[in-house]
């Protein structure tokens, strides 16, 4: 044992005089840190003052490591100050253990999470499991409900340890101990304290000490019959760890709540309108709990319509959580904020960004919106995912993508800084026109139809894109844009939508190019107005002047498309004869599949307005024919689905009908449910026309199928709907 040397004064500082102990005795902090059962991190922050005021446990472990005789354990109690009296004396009072309360509330919509969990728990001793999500989703609810059933079916002793305000790992076994009832505070001396019981011990809120997962991988090698449940926000990425993410509420559980607690405020739901109005408030919610409960205080006092009127107040809404609540989730801001102390400033920079995406995203517009500070992007939005302030949106999607929760979205965005937004909305511009250069050339060259979906999913970013183009004065880039998309957004059903995007370009701030591309996407979105031939026709005779044979062929299917509804047939002919024309000019213009196909559906169309079904069944089987020729997965079938439903806008139900029975036997025999249930959506909107409302409903009912209807019965099915529609038209 090394005696004291007499080198510390009784005026210092605990950590001066920490150091001259450990100096004295020649050891360094590794090896002080090992004979404490410390962590070096936690003896290099004492020496260098960082820590000031350690708990007893350690100061009682740093003096028998160090072998203090009266004189240093005084110079460090001094050190300490008022802080040192009794420090490294053993507590004799009794501590009373702390069992878990049960939640304070109802718990709705749980049950399939707490199940999960008690299986989970009971499945082998010496488990650990972690439930991970959202500040506010409900995982301290879930957990004490689970540590409910447990204690009730097989378990000698439950313990419940709060390790919010705790910060350094070397002090969480201390409160576990002391929520266990013991004094212990090492990972041995509460083993042998827990040592022949089968205990649950549940520790809530982890997320600040997550360094210490290794002292619960000790603590359940040295005690085999103990099972831990944590609560944090992020992992504890232990090997022993099981995690369980806790999602937020389904739609109906989150009314269910949400009318609950305004019940519980002596303020039910009253009639439609209340309910209505509670559902949409919940969609704000997203389905987080501690949200609904929130939005269930504000609607108490000013009723859930007249809330959702002030949807866009809501965000800064005075009204205060439940005083049962910690202080940190009295508002969904505060819940936020404490999440955001936690992240790195890699991952802080990258968080109010994503907030300027209203809806899912993708990896590469996350690198986009990066810039320039892209390095690290990968690492910081796996944080933000660890964090739970980013989740997986559909992870069945071919592209993986991500979003924000709506109640965390909006708390980002109002931290999102004037230099930033505009940073984040002039990448979002490039993305948008680059990904819709490729979203054109698949669809347009090889005849890619998946391109539809992905312009569905982005429509959002693709619309902010548009919008910041605009905005910059880029308004051919913009028309390049528009008319790029205008396909797959058309064929989505988002007319109305595109009308409103070439509602924003002026006609003369465009250049030659740039108008032609605005005049060919004004008739794609807009097949009925009454100028559309006019529209088309200028498209053509620009798109000719400035050389641009695929825009000339395109734009020259508009102008007899436009023709064909002015019963001028033989000009409409000639349109086409001249788009055939211009692809025989250019080799590689026959590689664009959607004017190469689209030309013979204008001739089908056409015969079918003189009364031919038979060459227009003809033309269109040549049009399947010459997509299967290009080696395109285009989809003939889908196009007249398009067709059938515009002719049904028309008032021409019967040629709607003898479309979709053509489609019908056009659809791919192979994964042909899709195409197959968007026909019968389509004929059910031609019954309905027709009156038939009781086959309407069997068409809608066909369509919602999730199996394939066999292809005779299918074909039968829609020549029957030619033939109705043929009677009540007075054909034969």
């Amino acid at each position: 044992m090394n005696d004291s040397v007499g080198v510390v004064r009784t005026t210092s500082s605990f950590a001066a005089v920490l150091r001259d102990l450990r100096e004295s005795r020649s050891l360094t902090q590794q090896e002080l840190a090992a004979a404490a059962g410390l962590s070096v991190d936690a003896v290099s922050a004492l020496e260098r003052g960082r820590r000031t005021q350690p708990q007893p446990h350690t100061v009682r472990a740093l003096a028998s490591a160090l072998q203090l005789r009266d004189a240093d354990r005084m110079a460090l109690l001094s050190a300490l100050g008022r802080g040192g009296e009794g420090a490294l004396e053993m507590p004799s009072r009794t501590l009373t253990p702390r069992a878990p309360s049960p939640p304070s509330v109802e718990v709705v919509g749980r049950d399939g999470e707490v199940a999960e969990v008690v299986a989970v728990l009971g499945a082998t001793p010496g488990r650990l499991v972690t439930l991970t999500g959202p500040g506010g989703v409900g995982k301290t609810t879930v957990a004490l409900t689970a540590a409910a059933v447990m204690a009730a079916e097989r378990l000698d002793a439950v313990y419940f340890a709060d390790l919010t305000d705790v910060t350094d790992p070397d002090d969480a076994v201390a409160v576990m101990a002391r929520a266990a009832g013991s004094h212990a505070d090492t990972v041995d001396g509460l083993a042998a304290h827990l040592a022949g019981t089968s205990t649950l011990l549940v520790l809530d809120n982890l997320e600040r000490v997550t360094a210490c997962g290794p002292h619960l991988g000790e603590l359940l090698v040295a005690a085999p019959d103990l099972v831990v449940l944590a609560t944090s926000r992020v992992p504890l990425r232990v090997r022993r760890e099981r995690e369980v993410r806790i999602a937020p509420l389904d739609p109906a559980s989150a009314v269910r709540l949400f009318g609950e607690r305004l019940a519980a405020a002596g303020a039910p739901l009253v009639g439609s309108g209340d309910e209505e109005a509670a559902a949409r408030l919940c969609r704000r919610a997203d389905g987080l709990p501690l949200a609904i409960e929130l939005l269930a205080a504000g609607a108490a006092r000013l009723g859930p319509r007249e809330l959702v009127e002030r949807d866009d107040q809501l965000t800064d809404l005075p009204v205060a959580g439940p005083r049962d609540l910690p202080t940190r989730q009295r508002t969904m801001a505060a819940t936020i904020e404490w999440s955001c102390r936690l992240l790195s400033p890699a991952a802080q920079r990258l968080f109010p960004r994503l907030a300027m995406m209203p809806g899912a995203f993708s990896l590469d517009i996350i690198d986009a919106i990066a810039a320039p500070e892209g390095a690290g992007t990968l690492g910081a939005l796996a944080e933000l995912i660890e964090h739970s302030l980013v989740t997986r949106d559909d992870e069945t999607a071919p592209v993986t993508r991500y979003r924000l929760l709506e109640p965390v979205r909006r708390y980002a965005f109002e931290s999102l800084q004037p230099p930033d937004r505009e940073q984040v909305l002039r990448g979002v511009a490039q993305w948008a026109l680059r990904a819709a250069r490729g979203h054109g050339a698949r669809i347009r060259s090889r005849g890619d139809m998946t391109v539809v979906e992905q312009v569905e999913i982005d429509r959002h970013v693709l619309r902010l894109g548009f919008d910041q183009l605009v905005d910059a004065g880029r308004y051919d880039d913009a028309a390049e844009l528009m008319w790029l998309v205008w396909l797959p957004l058309w064929m989505s059903g988002h007319t109305y939508e595109g009308c409103a995007w070439t509602g924003r370009l002026r006609e003369d701030d465009l250049s030659e190019r740039g108008r032609a591309r605005w005049l060919v996407a004004c008739a794609g979105f807009n097949r009925v107005a009454t100028d559309l031939f006019a529209t088309a026709e200028r498209a053509m005779q620009l798109a000719e002047q400035i050389d641009d044979v695929s825009l000339a062929v395109e734009a020259a299917i508009f102008a007899s498309a436009a023709a064909l509804r002015l019963e001028n047939f033989d000009g409409s002919r000639a349109l086409l004869t001249r788009a055939e024309a211009h692809m025989k000019e250019q080799f590689d213009v026959e590689g664009d599949v959607w004017a190469a196909v689209h030309v013979p559906i204008g001739h089908g169309d056409g015969a079918l307005l003189r009364g031919d079904r038979s060459a227009a069944t003809r033309h269109w089987w040549d049009a399947a024919a010459r997509a299967r020729e290009l080696g395109s997965g285009f989809s003939v079938a889908v196009v007249l689905a398009e067709c059938a439903q515009a002719a049904c806008g028309e008032g021409r139900l019967d040629d709607a009908a003898v479309m979709l029975a053509a489609a019908a036997e056009l659809a791919p025999q192979r994964n042909g449910h899709k195409p197959r249930a968007h026909l019968a959506g389509a004929a059910a909107v031609v019954a309905a026309g027709l009156g038939d409302m009781a086959s309407a409903q069997d068409w809608r009912d066909m369509a919602g199928k999730q199996t394939e209807t066999d292809s005779d019965e299918l074909g039968e099915r829609f020549r029957g709907l030619v033939r109705q529609a043929d009677a009540v038209f007075g054909r034969n």
